[in-house]
């Protein structure tokens, strides 16, 4: 398994001059203001509580210099995953009290069975929302990823630079 990822400032290992501010450079890249963010697709029109998800995570992300028209259509499914993530934790909820207030053996096993199916459901659910956040740059280690690759970039633009001195 890679090790995880990490900033600039945290870094152990030695660096050229070069390196260190090619990596800091796309570091700060991530960081400034973007021209503008993705309009959200037709699709969340009918799910207002995938929109309410659009909208702040775009308030959130503000400064970031992530998401750009493309991801528009990965982040609506994001956006829905979350919604539908939300209406299987309301329906947990329904069936854990309706399990609290049934006495019958019988009821209350059947309804033990649908929970569990439900929470393996959700816990997939859930492992696919990891997976979003971290192909669409919401998590620390993918920004620090995503500055590390222009970082590597910035670099190899001139492979031969460093070959007369400063």
């Amino acid at each position: 398994m890679p090790a995880n990822v990490k900033r600039s400032e945290n870094l152990e290992k030695h660096q050229t001059k070069a390196e260190l501010q090619a990596r800091q450079a796309a570091e700060a890249a991530i960081l400034p203001d973007r021209a503008g963010c993705p309009k959200p697709p037709r699709t969340l029109n009918k799910d207002p509580v995938a929109k309410r998800y659009w909208k702040s995570i775009l308030e959130r992300m503000e400064g970031l210099a992530i998401l750009d028209d493309l991801d528009g259509e990965m982040l609506a499914v994001y956006c829905a995953a979350l919604s539908r993530r939300d209406s299987l934790h309301t329906l947990c909820r329904t069936l854990m009290a309706e399990m609290e207030q049934t006495e019958a053996p019988g009821e209350r096993l059947e309804l033990v069975n649908k929970l569990d199916t439900i929470l393996s459901k959700l816990q997939a659910h859930e492992k696919i929302l990891l997976s979003f956040a971290d192909k669409l740059g919401m998590t620390p280690e993918a920004r620090v990823r995503l500055a590390r690759r222009r970082a590597a970039q910035a670099v190899q633009l001139d492979p031969d630079g460093d070959l007369f001195g400063d």
